[in-house]
């Protein structure tokens, strides 16, 4: 009698189970399911103008009591000897805080509340971002505040990130991936400050004077750019800032525009000796600048190059059919001030490197000759749209974007505008696009690993650029 119970309802899974099968025997392929059109919806967003001249954007946002706030601040390169400055103010105004707000109070107190303050950024801009609960707005805004005005810049904190720093600079060719990437960007932007690279005698070189100076120069309310979202409204939010900032005042600020990279370098063969057993490719060219007409037929092209993961050509050639990579892919970058980079990568045995440096300059050569078909471009724009969704599950997010969009100078309503161009896209867009932006007689060839290893030496392509990694 005790087995009872377990039989009868082993029998009736069976039978559920049986009747599911049946049911979804009847049930269309997946290739045929139709789905309704994707539609977004966007949320309000609300323009500010604060005192001192802050401009910047909201959306409001009560599903949750937490409000979230970016500042921008636009900066500018330091000088080349002083390279590694910006990373430095940027950690030091935050982990040294204030005279009001010392380190170890501060960081207490944050956590206390709980919320949440980080500075962060690059040459060309700092970003304070803040998160708090409604009900502590006030508090955290205040701190934010004299964070963002009154810095102590305390010389234990400086002497820390410069200890840190330069503990990163010595290790940093310990990952092959980090050695090509960097040594890549060198040889594309050779002369630029997009290919500057921070040594120990740069970071030594920067003082806590020139920290100061850094701030003195660029936090000021007219260089400031803001984004909130979250629980609270225009009013409100404007009425808290105001107070929080009472008396910063603007000054006249000077940002000068990126200086234009210099002309497409030539063809060139490049090696730097690691003692690996593998090989990393970084095989490529300048890309285009943001504003350039073509940019989503690029995008486009180089999904089906190499930026789609494991249905992009070069993925497919290189590392499915052939068996020749662990990774491999192609990015092509657009910047907003200058020009981006493109580069296909794969890493490889080492002596297999030829082969599938040849089968990636293979496909770029094909992107040029023969383009894509209507298949491939239906899936990749379908991608791109789909994918388009995510821009939009976060208030937060959305505003951050607006804030770098008015900041980079272009339309706000770029992502929009994209979407629609996308969906326009033809076979021969991308065609023409790949014509125009692919240069396979201009590539920068980048091998990382052990000639000693490689089946066929790489001077054979053409004379080689020895690179000597050590650090000076």
């Amino acid at each position: 009698m005790k087995r009872t119970v377990p039989v009868i309802l082993l029998a009736v899974f069976l039978a559920g189970a049986l009747a599911a099968g049946a049911a979804a025997g009847k049930r269309p392929h997946p290739s045929a399911l139709k789905y309704p059109p994707l539609e977004i919806e966007t949320p309000e967003v609300v323009e500010l103008s604060l005192a001192g001249g802050m401009e910047g954007f909201m959306i409001e946002d009560h599903e949750i009591p937490v409000v979230d706030i970016v500042l921008l601040f636009r900066a500018y390169f330091p000088e080349e000897g002083k390279y590694g400055l910006s990373e430095m103010a940027q950690w030091v105004i935050r982990n040294g805080g204030s005279a009001s707000w010392p380190a170890d109070r501060l960081n207490d107190e944050l956590e206390f509340l709980p919320a949440d303050i980080e500075v962060y950024g690059s040459d060309l801009a700092t970003l304070v971002a803040v998160s708090c609960l409604k009900k502590d707005l006030d508090a955290v805004l205040g701190i934010a505040a004299d964070l963002i005005r009154n810095p102590l810049f305390p010389e234990d904190k400086i002497a820390q990130k410069r200890g840190t720093m330069i503990e990163e600079i010595r290790r940093q060719n310990d990952q092959p991936n980090n050695v090509a990437r960097r040594e890549y960007m060198k040889l594309i932007y050779k002369g630029h400050p997009y290919g500057w690279e921070k040594t120990p005698a740069t970071v030594e070189a920067v003082t806590r004077d020139d920290l100061v100076a850094f701030h003195a120069r660029y936090f000021h309310p007219n260089n400031a750019l803001i984004g909130v979202s979250g629980d609270v409204t225009k009013d409100e939010i404007v009425s808290k800032l105001d107070a929080a900032f009472e008396g910063w005042r603007p000054a006249e600020v000077e940002i000068p525009p990126v200086p234009p990279v210099p002309a497409e370098p030539a063809a060139s063969w490049n090696y730097a000796f690691k003692d690996i057993s593998q090989a990393y490719m970084m095989i490529g060219h300048l890309g285009i600048n943001a504003n350039n007409e073509d940019r989503c037929a690029v995008d486009i092209m180089n999904f089906i190059l190499g930026g789609g993961s494991f249905t992009s050509w070069i993925t497919t050639e290189v590392r499915e059919k052939k068996g020749l990579a662990y990774s491999s892919g192609a990015r092509y970058s657009a910047d907003a001030f200058a020009r981006g980079v493109f580069y296909a990568f794969a890493q490889t045995k080492a002596e297999e490197y030829s082969r599938a440096m040849q089968i990636i300059i293979d496909q770029i050569e094909k992107m040029r000759s023969e383009g894509p078909g209507e298949e491939e471009l239906r899936k990749a724009v379908d991608s791109y749209l789909n994918s388009q969704v995510f821009d939009y599950d976060s208030k937060a997010g959305m505003v951050r974007r607006l804030v770098m969009l008015k900041y980079e100078g272009r339309p706000l309503d770029t992502p929009e505008r994209d979407m629609e161009t996308f969906a326009r896209l033809t076979v021969d867009d991308v065609r023409r696009a790949a014509q125009k932006y692919l240069h396979p007689d201009r590539l920068t060839v980048l091998v990382v690993g052990d000639k000693e290893k490689f089946a066929r030496p790489l001077g054979e392509f053409g004379p080689v650029n020895e690179i000597d990694l050590a650090v000076e």
